[in-house]
């Protein structure tokens, strides 16, 4: 990606500041304001936070998975879950939060998802090559039970912050796999 793309981006995340820091999609567009941090520093442009029905924010975490040291489980919903984990060991009513990221979760962090308990999950960008949160019906019968528990959700693609999710997520992807493939084969 060069720098003028990555500047757009910033300038169309700056422009809709005004419009969502106060409102119902507030947390929405704090998703893609972590998944430009996550891809400023290197890493894929994901963002997660985590919601109680009160619609407060518990914790955000976004993609490191490059930096600051390869960790190939430093997705951002990974990241997320271990830090409510750790912040709220003894959380009730987790059926009662919502998972809010800013591109469909894959196969991974899907079942982390799943086992976490995790009422619902929305996310603003489909993942047509990883995402997995859309096709829970297709997981092992285990998985697919626990699936039964959770309301997924894809946020309407049309969206200008779904768009924005999106295209913050396709930036530098292609690099980002060639970087990936790299690391665990050197």
């Amino acid at each position: 990606m060069s720098t003028c793309q990555l500047e757009s981006i910033r300038v169309r995340l700056a422009s809709y500041s005004l419009s969502y820091q106060y409102n119902d999609d507030r947390w929405r567009f704090r998703c893609c304001e972590l998944a430009l941090e996550a891809l400023e520093q290197g890493n894929y442009g994901v963002g997660a936070v985590l919601i109680d029905k009160d619609q407060t924010l518990l914790v955000e975490a976004s993609n490191q998975v490059f930096s600051p040291q390869f960790s190939s489980s430093a997705h951002a919903e990974m990241r997320l879950l271990d830090k409510f984990e750790e912040e709220f060991p003894r959380y009730a009513c987790r059926d009662e939060l919502t998972l809010i990221t800013s591109l469909e979760p894959c196969p991974m962090c899907c079942c982390r998802i799943l086992a976490a308990g995790i009422g619902c999950v929305v996310y603003l960008s489909r993942d047509n090559d990883g995402g997995m949160m859309s096709r829970c019906n297709t997981l092992p019968a285990a998985w697919k039970n626990l699936s039964q528990l959770i309301v997924v959700k894809e946020f309407d693609p049309a969206h200008e912050l779904s768009v924005l999710a999106h295209d913050i997520a396709a930036a530098q992807q292609e690099a980002l796999r060639n970087k990936l493939i790299e690391t665990i084969r050197t």
